[in-house]
């Protein structure tokens, strides 16, 4: 749950805390809050690595090495994901397959309860495998196009940044 409310606490701050020329997107403070949560694990896996070792299944080898690891792909997406505008949704993209790859290793917990250094017993590893469906698709919209292409005009009114695409409207028939 710590990951979860390292999640909500950066999505929150970011969506408070306006840019320079006006408010932020939902979208915007979603993927910061992403990143910072992406980093927060990446980092716990170097500096308390006993419950994520406990969640590699006894088939893996070298447990240790595959958790270190992980938390630099975690650091590394978390940074991607407020690196330059363009890659964004190319590291939300692999941040949700990552999610996805390690999936196996939460359901590895539940059905074999894995007693968890820190975690609840019972309940609560089962109670993760559907956060994992929720973290995906907060990667996944989070590092999507900030909404409906608008006209130009709208567009530049509405604040969009340098790059986007507008479109402009099809004159009507007569």
């Amino acid at each position: 749950m710590t990951f979860m409310a390292v999640l909500a606490a950066v999505t929150l701050l970011a969506a408070a805390l306006p840019t320079a020329r006006r408010r932020r997107p939902l979208r915007d403070a979603a993927r910061i809050g992403m990143a910072g949560a992406m980093v927060f694990a990446g980092i716990s896996h170097w500096l308390m690595p006993v419950p994520f070792v406990q969640h590699v299944p006894p088939f893996v080898p070298f447990p240790e090495a595959v958790v270190l690891l992980s938390g630099v792909v975690e650091v590394a997406l978390g940074a991607a994901l407020l690196g330059p505008r363009q890659w964004r949704r190319p590291a939300g993209i692999v941040l949700a397959a990552y999610l996805v790859a390690v999936f196996p290793a939460n359901v590895y917990v539940a059905v074999a309860a894995v007693d968890v250094q820190g975690q609840p017993d019972g309940w609560y590893s089962w109670l993760r495998l559907p956060l994992q469906a929720l973290f995906v698709a907060w990667a996944l919209w989070s590092t999507g196009r900030s909404g409906p292409t608008r006209p130009a005009g709208d567009a530049a009114r509405a604040g969009a940044e340098p790059g986007d695409r507008a479109v402009h409207p099809v004159p009507p028939r007569r």
